[in-house]
């Protein structure tokens, strides 16, 4: 059985997108979903259900994530959608069960986004801890648009290529490889020899992908971040991998995952070697499933 995607539910405008966009993967490609969602304070149950059914603690958690789920399988006949109400905090709870899956979809904010501190927010914590990719939404989904990677010559062997290729087949979109960091020991050779060397790097993927249209950008002299961010506008989904791998001075490539999952304007999936093994020649984002899924202690399914 292919490996299952998961999607945090809070309620937030936010979190339904992100189980929107999760289901309408599984769906195509025939994965099963599972929505995680962990207690809420009860005052905030009051902002997300009738009077009677959020002021009772046991009822409320359950009513929310079945509504969701329900939703769902309307939207996608046939899929195998189940929920699990957690005890546990949110980032926990997802860090957990992305140890069992394929991949994690997250909102970009909660029910209260002003509250959260920068560095401490549940999306930041899943996004930098999850073992396997991520993938943060904003609250509105945009309705095409191509697929944007961030290409790092300094690893072109990152998972972040295959899987923005298998991404741009499933939404039957073109796929564009930005080029942000120098090719040659820190001095950009020209254009053309920039662009060949990522074309011979990803041209094993794109004998794989064939049906995937694709163009190189190479993004000489100028910010990644801002220029990636600028892809953003336009795009369906963009793509990233681990920019920094422990480098004395990463520079402004460091802080793509970060600043992108905060900031881009469409969703960003970010893409790191998998925790739970060494990195294999094919770390595709449909591998399948190590072990059922594992929402750990405190939690009820159904």
């Amino acid at each position: 059985m292919l490996s299952r995607i998961v999607a945090g539910v809070d309620g937030s405008d936010a979190s339904l997108a992100a189980a929107r966009l999760a289901a309408a993967e599984a769906a195509a490609e025939h994965r099963p979903l599972r929505l995680v969602h962990a207690r809420l304070p009860v005052a905030d149950y009051a902002l997300l259900l009738p009077p009677g059914i959020a002021a009772d603690d046991a009822l409320a958690p359950r009513a929310l994530i079945d509504a969701v789920r329900k939703d769902l399988r309307r939207a996608y006949p046939g899929l195998d959608v189940r929920a699990v109400v957690t005890e546990s905090g949110p980032a926990a709870a997802l860090l957990r069960a992305s140890r069992s899956a394929g991949l994690l979809v997250v909102g970009r904010s909660g029910l209260h986004p002003g509250r959260r501190s920068p560095a401490g927010s549940t999306t930041a914590r899943v996004a930098a801890g999850a073992n396997c990719p991520v993938v943060v939404v904003g609250p509105q989904l945009p309705e095409h648009g191509e697929v944007v990677v961030g290409f790092d010559p300094a690893d072109p062997g990152s998972p972040a290529v295959p899987y923005a290729f298998a991404a741009a087949q499933w939404r039957g979109s073109s796929l564009r490889i930005c080029c942000v960091r120098p090719v040659d020991g820190g001095r950009w050779p020209d254009d053309a020899t920039a662009r060949r060397a990522v074309s011979e790097a990803v041209a094993g993927w794109r004998a794989a992908f064939a049906d995937v249209p694709v163009a190189i950008d190479v993004l000489a002299g100028l910010d990644p971040v801002a220029r990636l961010l600028d892809a953003s506008v336009e795009a369906g989904l963009v793509v990233v991998g681990e920019w920094d791998r422990g480098r004395a001075d990463p520079g402004p490539a460091g802080r793509l995952p970060e600043v992108l999952v905060r900031n881009a304007a469409c969703p960003v999936a970010v893409v790191r070697p998998s925790r739970r093994h060494t990195r294999r020649a094919d770390p595709g984002p449909t591998a399948p499933a190590g072990r059922p899924d594992d929402p750990g202690p405190g939690t009820r399914r159904s």
